[in-house]
């Protein structure tokens, strides 16, 4: 582990930690809500999961984990895009709880910006 990081790396692991942690609480308010269907909840959890696993090796700078980093955030996005929701998330029926997606989303893609910077950095 090293003792400074540069700055895409330090913003690539705060995208990562930023993202698991709304993962984490959005998974919480969909289980207790029943917004999605079970396979939704089960497949965005192990999402969640991966992207708790890949923290400690955005820390120590392993190369391979920003590439499953990035595509990890893909599908998260392209997931969350088309999830069977009740109501969509852009109608913005429960401002704080919507507005967090939009969040999300931005979050999102500055992470996959800082993955890919952070990898081509890496030797």
């Amino acid at each position: 582990m090293t003792k400074t990081y540069t700055c895409n790396q330090a913003g690539a692991i705060a995208c990562l930690l930023a993202s698991a942690l709304w993962g984490l609480t959005a998974t919480g308010v969909n289980i207790m809500t029943g917004i999605l269907p079970a396979f939704a909840n089960t497949t965005f959890s192990i999402l969640v999961i991966i992207g708790w696993i890949l923290i400690p090796l955005y820390i120590k700078l392993i190369k391979p984990a920003f590439i499953v980093g990035i595509i990890v955030s893909i599908i998260s996005l392209i997931g969350i895009a088309v999830s069977p929701t009740t109501t969509p998330w852009f109608a913005f029926t429960e401002p704080v709880y919507d507005f967090s997606f939009v969040a999300f989303y931005l979050i999102m893609l500055a992470g996959i910006y800082y993955s890919y910077k952070t990898y081509k950095e890496l030797k």
